[in-house]
Order: C-alpha cells, then sequence, then structure tokens
C-alpha cells in the first residue's frame, strides 16, 4: 500500500501499532514479529523516506546545502501518514533511526507510548558523526 508518497504494510486490527525500522533498512525487518502483534493489533509498517520502496525526497532537498532530510523530515513524513490513515496517536515501535523518530513523535505529543530500540542521536559526537555520514550516503 501507499499514501503520502510512503509505502508500508498493514495487518491485523484494533488499536495500531507503527514499526519504524532502523538506517539503511526497510519495513520488511518487522516481519518477525507481525504475527505476534497481528492478532491484538493493528500493525503498520512503513518505508522511511529514501528506504525500500518509499521515494527520497526530490532533487532539490538533496542539493541544499542545509538539506531538510533528517530526523524531523522524518516525523513530518510519518505524522503525515498518520493523518492520511486516520491515525491520531498510535503506540510506536522505533529502531535506531525509527526509535529517533519515534521519540520525537512522542515529545510532540503523537504517540500513545513509545518502544524505542537503540535511537539513534545519544552517542558521543563522533558517533553522531559516523551517523550523518552513513545517512548522507544513503542518499
Amino acid at each position: 500500500m501507499e499514501t503520502s508518497r510512503i509505502v508500508y504494510d498493514q495487518w491485523g486490527k484494533g488499536e495500531p501499532v507503527l514499526l519504524l525500522h532502523g538506517l539503511g533498512h526497510h519495513r520488511r525487518a518487522w516481519q518477525p514479529v507481525v504475527a505476534d502483534l497481528a492478532p491484538h493489533h493493528r500493525v503498520l509498517a512503513p518505508d522511511l523516506p529514501g528506504f525500500g520502496d518509499s521515494p527520497a525526497p526530490g532533487p532539490e532537498a538533496l542539493y541544499d546545502p542545509c538539506p531538510p532530510y533528517d530526523v524531523g523530515f522524518l516525523v513530518d513524513a510519518v505524522l503525515k501518514l498518520c493523518a492520511d490513515l486516520g491515525l491520531e496517536r498510535p503506540h510506536v515501535v522505533g529502531n535506531s533511526l525509527g526509535g529517533a523518530v519515534a521519540l520525537e513523535m512522542a515529545v510532540r505529543g503523537k504517540a500513545a507510548s513509545v518502544t524505542a530500540l537503540s535511537p539513534i542521536g545519544f552517542g558521543s559526537a563522533a558517533r553522531t558523526a559516523g551517523a550523518r555520514a552513513l545517512a548522507l550516503g544513503a542518499r
């Protein structure tokens, strides 16, 4: 399925749980846990913009000296997806980059709960620089 230019998979019914993958990964990373969650929840796993089957931001974002393709951009994109799907405050689970997006959704009051697995952004300056270099390379 696709909405807001974000491709996603969906299973089950009930209270929504949004699964956000890590840097350089895709929505299928969550496949091992779907069978446990879907009998009790509406489970959604999107490909974040620029990963998996979701297109990256347009060239204007990639060549901007201060590109907006950052965690804030990803949060805005995920919140647009949620709005399009009628999800006001889903439970959010995120790994790595997805963990940072999940935490920011909580800060904005847009998550019922968050489980962040190894979220980015809490390491040393050298580690953060390495993650930024990886993100630039992923474009």
